[in-house]
């Protein structure tokens, strides 16, 4: 019954933090089987998830140590020190979508900034990012990467190796940055806490 409580708990989280998400599965995973509320795991398995306005594809959340005493006794709901790490799947669709949304402005008119051009779209080839201008008698083709380090994500000319910083949290941690054939895959971890 309180697994069951949890996961409604958690889907109704989701649905009220996230403007569109399509959950696929949330597993609550107890070692002893037991809710003395402490819950060892939340897994958390979704698709098409526009939150803060950005768009993702697919995201896959592991929660540790959720302490639930301490929520359930005070009268306000809050969880704190949860640690979290998420897998997420960017497709250029969602880069698009994310780039040009109102909200996302002032990151778009950076990049266009760093990559002297203003855009229409971005590519996803060859393990970079292409940057399609909307001029069309512009025919300037440099490919960008993405490097990251513990907090940060920047986008780098390939060729002189200029870098423009797009992410710079000392809340988020990036563990993996992945080019994949049409895709960019994120692995990131951080402390989460819910007042």
């Amino acid at each position: 019954m309180i697994p069951k409580l949890i996961k409604l708990g958690v889907q109704t989280i989701l649905k009220i933090i996230c403007e569109n998400i399509i959950i696929k599965n949330i597993q609550i995973i107890n070692k002893n089987d037991k809710f003395n509320g402490t819950i060892d795991e939340i897994y958390i398995k979704a698709e098409k998830i526009i939150f803060n306005k950005i768009n993702i594809s697919k995201i896959n959340f592991r929660i540790r140590n959720v302490d639930l005493k301490s929520a359930l006794n005070n009268k306000k709901f809050s969880i704190d020190n949860c640690n979290a790490v998420m897998h997420i799947k960017l497709t250029k669709d969602n880069i698009n979508k994310t780039l040009f949304n109102k909200k996302w402005k002032r990151l778009k008119t950076s990049i266009e900034s760093f990559v002297s051009m203003n855009f229409q779209s971005i590519e996803i080839n060859n393990q970079s990012i292409c940057f399609i201008s909307s001029d069309t008698l512009t025919n300037k083709n440099i490919d960008y990467n993405l490097q990251y380090n513990q907090n940060s994500i920047s986008l780098v000319n390939n060729i002189n190796k200029e870098k423009l910083s797009i992410l710079n949290d000392k809340n988020i941690i990036v563990n993996k940055l992945l080019f994949c054939e049409n895709h960019i895959e994120l692995e990131l971890s951080s402390e989460i806490m819910f007042n």
